[in-house]
């Protein structure tokens, strides 16, 4: 008896499934374009909407100069967002993972804030509590958007 073969075979139509549940399941990619000021760092962003309706942001960046190396030299970088409510509000700062001998070339930031975010700035400041941007800025990402 001959049955009748399934035109999508399930081992086929199963990592299909896998693959868009992942890729629904996480955040709009974030663009960095390449910085003028540092052009070797390689920044990498994720945003999601928390269960608590908050806005979680990771920021890692590999092969970033330590803000000293900068010119003119700074202290910090700072890690600023664009939100649709608040505009531009500085969320923290961006930590250099250091070595027992040396900088490691990599920095990450985390944290969460209420308003939706629009963009990602990095900024080298001497004070990583200001209040407003400086003129250094050392990553800018393109504007995103984040479902409500």
């Amino acid at each position: 008896m001959n049955t009748p073969k399934s035109f999508f075979p399930l081992y086929r139509v199963i990592p299909l499934l896998i693959f868009l549940g992942m890729a629904v399941s996480c955040g709009p990619k974030i663009y960095f374009p390449v910085s003028p000021v540092v052009p070797a760092a390689e920044p990498k962003a994720e945003v999601k909407k928390t269960k608590e309706g908050e806005y979680s942001v990771r920021l890692n960046v590999n092969n970033l100069a330590l803000p000293e190396r900068l010119t003119p030299p700074k202290s910090n970088y700072v890690v600023w967002v664009n939100t649709e409510g608040s505009g531009v509000r500085n969320i923290g700062e961006l930590k250099n993972r250091r070595g027992m001998l040396a900088n490691t070339g990599k920095a990450s930031f985390e944290g969460t804030l209420p308003e939706r975010p629009t963009q990602i700035i990095v900024t080298a400041e001497n004070n990583p509590n200001v209040r407003f941007t400086g003129d250094h800025t050392v990553l800018r990402s393109d504007v995103f958007r984040i479902k409500k």
